[in-house]
């Protein structure tokens, strides 16, 4: 049938027709390289894209009106190349099409029966929330990928499809309300959508964002799974994200979140990962029961399946990265006897845990070691929203003790949850790793500005309802600089450091004066030209090729020392400054950051007997080799770590504190010691030519410590990024920190969350400013823990026990 076209816009047009259809079951052909979303009769009833040119339907007789809302510009939705080319330059000259105005609509016979297959089978179809494409771009692909997989399942009950991310269902409900209402009937039944690998808002990153940013995606997203589908998922389905901190079992557990679902580190480099299915366990003994499969998408091949056979995994088919799913051939391949689609959560439940391995610590990704650094200033405003968030909470629970009016307190939890979502959405593994394409950049800009507007309203709002909202402390004066021979001096009671006009340090001591440096603050960069994946790697051995950082000149003032540098393209002026009262020397580096494809680092070289380096994880640390034995470790010549690093001997050290720094090494010297460096920027060309580039800030600070313990080093980087205010909870006992101290969703009680950082566990008096009623132990979707133990009230103070290296949230009523 010849379609009319009725409207459009810069993004679709709209075809559509009335035509007497031919009786019987439906066979419905449109040949599109972008997308097209079908309606019947007003009803969404399946799409059309690159691989789905040929969709079936169930009878529909008589006289109908067909339309198709078709994509003027997409990329294919799978097979998506890994960089700049030939390929990627005939993708894009192919993205824009004309629309075909011909729908060829017959009656289909019955399909001949599939082969068996005898390994559980999950229909799939991976949808980055943004990455060649845009947020508004996604929202169409989700609308065309749901209709997708809701036909597959209306006419094949035997078909299961796993579908992770609160996000994309909120943009489906927005989008068109009625086919979420088929989605989510099918969801809370069972009944072939399986949403219980809903968990997160987003498939997140896990390197940038912070500990309780990652809670945070469990929170949101289980809450919205909850609500508006009526599952409680409990798969952290993360296929794709780029690495899994050993911190990531606790965050899950306490969440709620048993299972742990992904295929990347079939992507290593170096060492082949050998546990299909494992128990992955935390410092504080909470275990995920993991899996690792092969991929997480393709066809239903005799090939994958003797692979999942071996495995003992599920098959995950359908095409995805841009959406789209199962094809009808797929499904019909498979013989309508045998029933192997499985929900992955009825999956997981099935395995036996106790005859699997156990595994303890990060499960490190050997590829896309660049994705830690890449667009710093997606980072950087990221960390600074969560810092914000953090303040405007607190503020915000303030208001929650001191009863302020129901109304008010409601109405700051919801612009707090508002501005998470921003934020949750932006810290996706596709968006803050740096590895979209310029329009989503302009887009996560916005989003951030409109989140910090949010925050600040929050801000703004509670503190007018409280009588001391903060404290204003003055900013502790700059020590002046002192010329000494060939250096420059800076000393206070707790730091002496020694530096030469090019902002190096040529000695750093403590209050003992143990010098814990041979060299540090120096800068250096290296040609960064990686084979394939330009934005995400860092390949081995880039350190071979330096590109010059010439010293341009430098100044003292009585606040410190500034000195200046020049690349082949890029200008830099670091400014180096010791405070009275502070126990680090501050660096602040501003750069006009424009060339091409250069690594840009930081390197100190530490001079003490330190084997390895301790680095912050999300709400945890981890110890690495520095003098690798085995092929795994060696990979590690880039690791992600945030807030700090620190090797030390036990007695004298170096930690390196930064606010927004993700990539980092720490090697061994050949003479004793440790080199260790934080990469600062670095400018790929693909899928962003403008990464990095333009007016950048960075800032660390340099630590000499005396055999420091994690909770002083986490307190200390705590007082570096954070202004001063007056805490609702606060604890004597240094190795407990409070992470996080927020309303609860309905805005009734506040939520108050604890680490213990030393690892030991501990008796905890938690006090509080306000008078509280009750106190509920939660885990961090604010589920009662039945048998968490005992929390008391006595006083103003609540009384629990707390595990070594454990988080425990508590409900607190007022």
């Amino acid at each position: 049938m010849r379609l009319e076209r009725r409207d459009g816009d810069d993004a679709t047009v709209t075809l559509a027709a009335r035509a007497t259809l031919p009786e019987g079951p439906l066979r419905l052909c449109y040949r599109t390289r972008t997308g097209a979303l079908l309606r019947v009769d007003g009803a969404v009833r399946g799409a059309f894209d690159g691989k789905h040119e040929a969709i079936d339907l169930p009878p529909l007789e008589g006289e109908r009106e067909l339309s198709l809302r078709v994509e003027r510009r997409s990329l294919p939705i799978s097979a998506l190349p890994a960089g700049d080319g030939v390929r990627w330059r005939w993708m894009l000259a192919r993205a824009e099409q004309t629309p075909d105005d011909h729908l060829e609509v017959e009656q289909r016979n019955g399909a001949s029966d599939g082969a068996a297959v005898d390994v559980p089978l999950i229909g799939h179809a991976h949808l980055d929330v943004a990455w060649l494409w845009t947020y508004d771009e996604t929202k169409r692909k989700a609308l065309r990928t749901f209709a997708t997989a809701l036909r597959e399942m209306e006419l094949d009950d035997r078909y299961v499809f796993a579908q992770s991310m609160p996000q994309l269902y909120a943009w489906v409900r927005a989008g068109d309300p009625a086919l979420f209402e088929r989605v989510r009937e099918r969801a809370a039944s069972a009944r072939g959508w399986d949403a219980s690998v809903a968990s997160m808002w987003v498939e997140s990153d896990l390197h940038a964002p912070s500990g309780e940013s990652i809670l945070r995606q469990f929170a949101l997203g289980i809450a919205w799974t909850r609500e508006h589908l009526g599952r409680d998922p409990s798969v952290a389905w993360l296929p794709d994200t780029f690495g899994f901190p050993s911190t990531f079992p606790t965050l899950a557990v306490h969440a709620g979140i048993p299972y742990f679902f992904s295929t990347k580190l079939a992507w290593n480099e170096a060492t082949r990962w050998p546990h299909p299915q494992f128990r992955w366990t935390g410092d504080d003994g909470s275990t995920l029961l993991a899996a690792m499969a092969l991929s997480y998408g393709g066809d239903i091949t005799a090939e994958r399946e003797t692979q999942a056979r071996a495995r003992n995994e599920p098959l995950i088919h359908g095409y995805g990265d841009g959406g789209g799913g199962a094809t009808d051939e797929q499904l019909a391949s498979v013989a309508r006897a045998s029933r192997p689609w499985t929900h992955a959560d009825t999956w997981f439940a099935a395995l036996d845990a106790r005859a699997l391995p156990e595994v303890r610590g990060e499960l490190y990704l050997e590829t896309h070691r660049g994705t830690y650094t890449t667009h710093h200033d997606v980072k950087e405003r990221n960390a600074a929203l969560e810092r914000e968030l953090a303040h405007a909470e607190e503020l915000a629970a303030w208001c929650v003790a001191v009863r302020a009016p129901r109304t008010v307190r409601r109405a700051l939890a919801d612009d707090l949850r508002a501005a998470w979502e921003i934020v949750l959405r932006a810290q996706f593994h596709d968006v803050i790793t740096g590895t979209a394409i310029p329009p989503v950049y302009a887009d996560v800009a916005e989003e951030h500005a409109r989140a910090a507007a949010i925050v600040a309203r929050v801000r703004e709002s509670a503190a007018s309802l409280l009588p001391r909202s903060d404290v204003r402390a003055a900013a502790a004066a700059a020590v002046r600089p002192q010329r000494d021979g060939e250096t420059w001096l800076l000393r206070n009671e707790y730091v002496q450091a020694r530096l030469r006009d090019d902002g190096t340090v040529v000695e750093l001591a403590g209050a003992d004066g143990v010098n814990v440096v041979a060299l540090a603050n120096g800068l250096a960069a290296y040609e960064d030209k990686p084979k394939r994946y330009d934005a995400w790697n860092v390949d081995d051995g880039y350190w071979r090729k330096q590109v010059p950082v010439k010293p341009d000149g430098g100044s003292a003032d009585e606040s410190g020392i500034e000195a200046r540098f020049a690349l082949p393209k890029s200008k830099l002026a670091m400014r180096i400054a010791l405070h009275e009262d502070e126990p680090w020397l501050r660096v602040e580096i501003a750069a006009a950051w424009h060339d091409d494809r250069v690594l840009l680092r930081a390197e100190h070289r530490v001079a003490v007997a330190a084997r390895d380096v301790r680095y912050g994880q999300p709400h945890g640390t981890l110890v690495r080799n520095a003098y690798p034995q085995t092929d795994a470790e060696r990979a590690k010549f880039e690791v992600p770590a945030q807030r700090w690093a620190h090797a030390s001997d036990g007695a004298h050290g170096l930690a390196v504190f930064s606010p927004d720094c993700y990539g980092w090494n720490g090697t061994g010297l050949d003479g004793g010691g440790v080199r260790l460096g934080t990469s600062l920027l670095r400018s790929p060309r693909w899928p962003d030519p403008g990464a990095d580039r333009g007016e950048q800030r960075i800032a660390y600070a340099l630590v000499p410590t005396a055999g420091a313990a994690i909770s002083a080093l986490e307190h200390a980087w705590l007082a570096y990024v954070e202004d001063a205010r007056v805490r609702l909870f606060t604890c004597d006992d240094p190795a407990v920190v409070v992470v996080a101290t927020y309303p609860s969703r309905d805005g009734e009680a506040v939520v108050v969350r604890v680490r213990e950082l030393d690892g030991a566990a501990r008796a905890v008096a938690l006090r509080c400013g306000g008078r509280m009623r009750t106190a509920t132990a939660i885990d961090a979707a604010e589920r009662p823990l039945p048998n968490a133990g005992e929390a008391r009230i006595v006083e103003e103070a609540l009384h629990f026990e707390l595990g070594a290296f454990a988080l425990r949230s508590f409900l607190i009523a007022f």
